[in-house]
Protein backbone atom coordinates (compact mmCIF):
# COMPACT_ATOMS: atom_id res chain seq x y z
CA UNK A 1 0.00 0.00 0.00
CA UNK A 2 1.48 3.79 -0.95
CA UNK A 3 2.17 5.28 2.24
CA UNK A 4 -0.41 8.16 3.19
CA UNK A 5 2.20 10.92 2.96
CA UNK A 6 3.05 9.49 -0.65
CA UNK A 7 -0.99 9.43 -1.47
CA UNK A 8 -2.00 12.92 0.25
CA UNK A 9 0.46 15.13 -0.32
CA UNK A 10 -0.51 15.90 -3.80
CA UNK A 11 -2.95 18.49 -3.48
CA UNK A 12 -1.12 21.67 -3.30
CA UNK A 13 -1.47 21.95 -7.40
CA UNK A 14 -3.03 25.17 -7.19
CA UNK A 15 -2.35 28.46 -7.46
CA UNK A 16 -1.01 30.85 -10.13
CA UNK A 17 0.01 34.49 -9.86
CA UNK A 18 -0.11 36.39 -12.92
CA UNK A 19 1.14 39.56 -13.14
CA UNK A 20 -0.68 42.50 -15.64
CA UNK A 21 -1.85 45.56 -16.89
CA UNK A 22 -4.88 46.93 -16.85
CA UNK A 23 -6.75 50.27 -16.15
CA UNK A 24 -7.70 51.47 -12.53
CA UNK A 25 -11.59 50.65 -13.43
CA UNK A 26 -11.28 47.17 -14.44
CA UNK A 27 -8.91 46.52 -11.75
CA UNK A 28 -11.75 47.82 -9.29
CA UNK A 29 -14.44 45.61 -11.49
CA UNK A 30 -11.92 42.58 -11.33
CA UNK A 31 -12.26 42.63 -7.12
CA UNK A 32 -15.12 40.57 -5.38
CA UNK A 33 -17.12 43.03 -3.46
CA UNK A 34 -16.17 41.69 0.35
CA UNK A 35 -12.15 41.47 -0.12
CA UNK A 36 -11.15 44.39 1.22
CA UNK A 37 -8.31 43.15 2.15
CA UNK A 38 -7.35 43.10 -1.96
CA UNK A 39 -7.33 46.93 -1.83
CA UNK A 40 -4.54 47.44 1.33
CA UNK A 41 -2.61 44.00 0.28
CA UNK A 42 -1.05 41.69 2.74
CA UNK A 43 2.28 42.84 5.01
CA UNK A 44 3.70 38.89 5.23
CA UNK A 45 7.14 38.61 6.73
CA UNK A 46 9.50 38.44 3.95
CA UNK A 47 13.24 37.31 4.12
CA UNK A 48 16.12 39.37 2.68
CA UNK A 49 16.02 40.16 -1.40
CA UNK A 50 17.36 36.55 -2.78
CA UNK A 51 17.49 34.40 0.39
CA UNK A 52 15.34 30.89 0.53
CA UNK A 53 11.53 31.45 1.07
CA UNK A 54 9.89 31.59 3.84
CA UNK A 55 7.27 28.70 3.76
CA UNK A 56 5.63 27.28 6.62
CA UNK A 57 1.88 25.51 7.16
CA UNK A 58 -0.10 26.56 10.02
CA UNK A 59 -3.43 25.13 11.24
CA UNK A 60 -6.50 27.51 12.71
CA UNK A 61 -9.38 27.06 14.54
CA UNK A 62 -10.45 31.05 14.43
CA UNK A 63 -9.44 34.04 12.55
CA UNK A 64 -6.50 34.61 15.84
CA UNK A 65 -4.79 32.00 14.92
CA UNK A 66 -4.81 32.43 11.41
CA UNK A 67 -1.49 33.72 9.18
CA UNK A 68 -1.23 36.90 7.04
CA UNK A 69 -3.92 37.09 4.20
CA UNK A 70 -6.67 34.67 5.29
CA UNK A 71 -9.01 37.04 5.77
CA UNK A 72 -9.09 37.47 2.17
CA UNK A 73 -11.07 34.12 1.99
CA UNK A 74 -14.69 33.64 2.83
CA UNK A 75 -15.46 31.09 5.77
CA UNK A 76 -12.65 32.32 7.19
CA UNK A 77 -13.53 30.88 11.00
CA UNK A 78 -13.76 27.27 9.16
CA UNK A 79 -10.62 24.97 10.91
CA UNK A 80 -8.38 25.13 8.67
CA UNK A 81 -4.49 24.44 7.45
CA UNK A 82 -2.62 27.05 6.15
CA UNK A 83 0.13 27.24 3.75
CA UNK A 84 2.10 30.34 2.82
CA UNK A 85 5.06 31.05 0.71
CA UNK A 86 7.30 34.21 0.79
CA UNK A 87 9.69 35.93 -1.07
CA UNK A 88 11.88 38.33 -2.92
CA UNK A 89 13.34 38.12 -5.95
CA UNK A 90 14.63 39.73 -8.80
CA UNK A 91 13.50 38.95 -12.42
CA UNK A 92 14.51 40.63 -15.62
CA UNK A 93 11.41 39.60 -17.14
CA UNK A 94 8.89 41.54 -18.49
CA UNK A 95 5.15 41.78 -17.21
CA UNK A 96 4.07 39.68 -20.47
CA UNK A 97 7.10 37.35 -19.92
CA UNK A 98 5.30 36.52 -16.88
CA UNK A 99 2.01 36.32 -17.59
CA UNK A 100 3.30 33.55 -20.67
CA UNK A 101 4.54 31.71 -18.27
CA UNK A 102 1.92 31.11 -16.03
CA UNK A 103 -0.78 31.09 -18.63
CA UNK A 104 1.45 28.05 -20.05
CA UNK A 105 -0.44 25.25 -18.35
CA UNK A 106 1.67 22.62 -19.90
CA UNK A 107 5.00 23.61 -18.94
CA UNK A 108 3.71 22.18 -15.09
CA UNK A 109 4.90 19.34 -16.43
CA UNK A 110 8.55 20.24 -16.12
CA UNK A 111 8.03 21.21 -12.61
CA UNK A 112 10.10 18.94 -9.88
CA UNK A 113 9.88 18.42 -6.01
CA UNK A 114 11.49 16.95 -3.98
CA UNK A 115 9.53 14.01 -2.13
CA UNK A 116 10.05 13.13 1.57
CA UNK A 117 8.52 9.75 0.82
CA UNK A 118 11.30 9.22 -1.95
CA UNK A 119 13.82 11.33 -0.80
CA UNK A 120 14.82 12.55 -4.09
CA UNK A 121 13.30 14.51 -6.82
CA UNK A 122 10.59 13.56 -8.78
CA UNK A 123 7.88 15.32 -11.25
CA UNK A 124 4.98 17.12 -9.73
CA UNK A 125 1.89 16.14 -12.75
CA UNK A 126 2.46 13.88 -14.94
CA UNK A 127 -0.19 16.15 -17.57
CA UNK A 128 -1.39 19.85 -17.08
CA UNK A 129 -3.44 21.32 -19.96
CA UNK A 130 -5.96 24.21 -20.44
CA UNK A 131 -9.28 22.95 -21.24
CA UNK A 132 -12.34 25.15 -22.66
CA UNK A 133 -14.55 25.61 -20.50
CA UNK A 134 -15.47 23.70 -16.96
CA UNK A 135 -16.68 20.34 -17.30
CA UNK A 136 -15.06 19.35 -19.94
CA UNK A 137 -11.51 17.47 -20.74
CA UNK A 138 -11.27 19.24 -24.51
CA UNK A 139 -7.55 20.28 -24.56
CA UNK A 140 -7.22 23.91 -25.69
CA UNK A 141 -3.50 25.78 -26.70
CA UNK A 142 -1.87 27.27 -23.43
CA UNK A 143 -3.46 30.41 -22.20
CA UNK A 144 -2.25 33.68 -23.66
CA UNK A 145 -1.12 36.76 -21.59
CA UNK A 146 -4.04 39.09 -23.15
CA UNK A 147 -6.57 36.27 -22.05
CA UNK A 148 -5.20 36.01 -18.63
CA UNK A 149 -4.90 39.87 -18.45
CA UNK A 150 -9.09 39.79 -18.78
CA UNK A 151 -10.01 38.39 -15.42
CA UNK A 152 -12.48 35.84 -17.04
CA UNK A 153 -12.24 32.68 -15.38
CA UNK A 154 -10.12 30.07 -16.93
CA UNK A 155 -10.21 26.28 -16.18
CA UNK A 156 -7.35 23.04 -16.46
CA UNK A 157 -6.76 19.92 -15.88
CA UNK A 158 -3.49 18.11 -13.73
CA UNK A 159 -2.90 14.65 -12.76
CA UNK A 160 -0.68 14.32 -10.13
CA UNK A 161 2.09 11.88 -10.47
CA UNK A 162 1.02 10.28 -6.90
CA UNK A 163 -3.00 10.08 -7.18
CA UNK A 164 -3.12 9.54 -10.96
CA UNK A 165 -6.39 11.23 -10.69
CA UNK A 166 -7.26 14.16 -13.55
CA UNK A 167 -8.19 17.54 -11.29
CA UNK A 168 -10.07 20.39 -13.11
CA UNK A 169 -9.03 23.94 -11.10
CA UNK A 170 -10.31 27.44 -11.53
CA UNK A 171 -8.25 30.26 -12.28
CA UNK A 172 -9.40 34.13 -11.93
CA UNK A 173 -7.85 36.92 -12.09
CA UNK A 174 -8.57 39.39 -8.92
CA UNK A 175 -6.93 42.12 -9.22
CA UNK A 176 -4.43 42.69 -12.46
CA UNK A 177 -2.39 46.84 -12.19
CA UNK A 178 0.94 47.89 -13.45
CA UNK A 179 2.94 46.52 -9.99
CA UNK A 180 0.29 44.40 -8.38
CA UNK A 181 -1.17 41.39 -9.22
CA UNK A 182 -3.69 39.15 -7.11
CA UNK A 183 -4.90 35.98 -8.66
CA UNK A 184 -7.11 33.17 -7.36
CA UNK A 185 -7.26 29.20 -8.07
CA UNK A 186 -9.32 26.61 -6.36
CA UNK A 187 -10.55 23.29 -6.92
CA UNK A 188 -13.73 22.85 -9.35
CA UNK A 189 -13.54 18.61 -8.55
CA UNK A 190 -14.44 17.29 -5.42
CA UNK A 191 -10.93 15.41 -4.59
CA UNK A 192 -11.54 11.72 -3.88
CA UNK A 193 -9.25 8.55 -2.73
CA UNK A 194 -10.91 5.22 -2.23
CA UNK A 195 -14.32 6.12 -1.87
CA UNK A 196 -13.72 8.52 0.40
CA UNK A 197 -14.09 12.57 -0.51
CA UNK A 198 -10.97 14.40 0.51
CA UNK A 199 -11.68 17.79 -0.38
CA UNK A 200 -15.01 19.36 -1.38
CA UNK A 201 -15.24 21.33 -4.53
CA UNK A 202 -13.89 24.82 -3.24
CA UNK A 203 -11.71 22.60 -0.68
CA UNK A 204 -8.36 24.06 -2.14
CA UNK A 205 -8.27 27.53 -2.02
CA UNK A 206 -4.87 30.14 -3.07
CA UNK A 207 -4.82 33.37 -3.46
CA UNK A 208 -1.31 34.63 -4.78
CA UNK A 209 -0.06 38.37 -4.49
CA UNK A 210 2.95 39.71 -6.63
CA UNK A 211 3.99 43.38 -5.85
CA UNK A 212 6.77 45.08 -7.78
CA UNK A 213 8.91 46.95 -4.80
CA UNK A 214 11.04 48.41 -7.26
CA UNK A 215 11.93 47.68 -10.83
CA UNK A 216 13.18 43.80 -11.56
CA UNK A 217 12.18 43.42 -7.66
CA UNK A 218 8.71 41.27 -6.53
CA UNK A 219 7.64 40.20 -3.49
CA UNK A 220 5.77 37.29 -3.58
CA UNK A 221 3.49 35.95 -1.30
CA UNK A 222 0.74 32.49 -1.43
CA UNK A 223 -1.45 31.75 0.68
CA UNK A 224 -3.44 28.30 0.35
CA UNK A 225 -6.72 27.24 2.62
CA UNK A 226 -7.15 23.66 2.97
CA UNK A 227 -10.55 22.55 4.21
CA UNK A 228 -10.34 19.05 4.66
CA UNK A 229 -13.49 16.93 5.16
CA UNK A 230 -11.53 13.10 5.83
CA UNK A 231 -8.79 12.87 8.28
CA UNK A 232 -7.13 11.34 5.00
CA UNK A 233 -6.28 15.36 4.16
CA UNK A 234 -4.28 15.90 7.57
CA UNK A 235 -0.69 15.81 8.17
CA UNK A 236 1.99 15.89 5.52
CA UNK A 237 3.22 19.33 5.78
CA UNK A 238 6.60 18.76 4.49
CA UNK A 239 5.06 18.02 1.17
CA UNK A 240 2.55 20.57 1.03
CA UNK A 241 5.69 22.83 1.87
CA UNK A 242 7.88 21.67 -0.93
CA UNK A 243 5.27 21.45 -3.44
CA UNK A 244 4.14 25.46 -2.99
CA UNK A 245 7.91 25.83 -3.33
CA UNK A 246 8.73 24.24 -6.17
CA UNK A 247 5.72 26.25 -7.63
CA UNK A 248 7.32 29.55 -6.23
CA UNK A 249 10.42 28.61 -8.10
CA UNK A 250 8.87 27.72 -11.72
CA UNK A 251 6.59 30.91 -11.42
CA UNK A 252 9.33 32.93 -10.61
CA UNK A 253 11.45 31.52 -12.87
CA UNK A 254 14.07 29.40 -10.92
CA UNK A 255 15.54 26.18 -10.91
CA UNK A 256 12.75 23.57 -9.49
CA UNK A 257 14.86 21.13 -8.52
CA UNK A 258 17.35 23.17 -6.49
CA UNK A 259 18.48 21.36 -3.20
CA UNK A 260 19.07 21.64 -0.09
CA UNK A 261 14.69 21.10 0.00
CA UNK A 262 12.56 23.35 2.10
CA UNK A 263 11.50 20.39 4.17
CA UNK A 264 13.90 17.62 4.22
Amino acid sequence: MRPLSATYGWWLFLAIVVPGTTTPAQARLLQPPSAGCLDAGVEAHYPQLDSPPIAQVIRSNDDSAAPVGAACFNKTTTAASWVTVASVVRTTDSPDAVIGRFGAISKLQTIQYWSVTDHKMRPLVSSAFAILRAGSTQARSDYSASELATGEDHYYLTTDTRSGRAITYRLRLREGQRGRVVVETSNVDAVKQWGFTVYDAGGLDTLYFLDERSPGVWAYYSITRVLPVSFLAKGHEESYINRAVALYRHYMHLPTDAEPPSAP
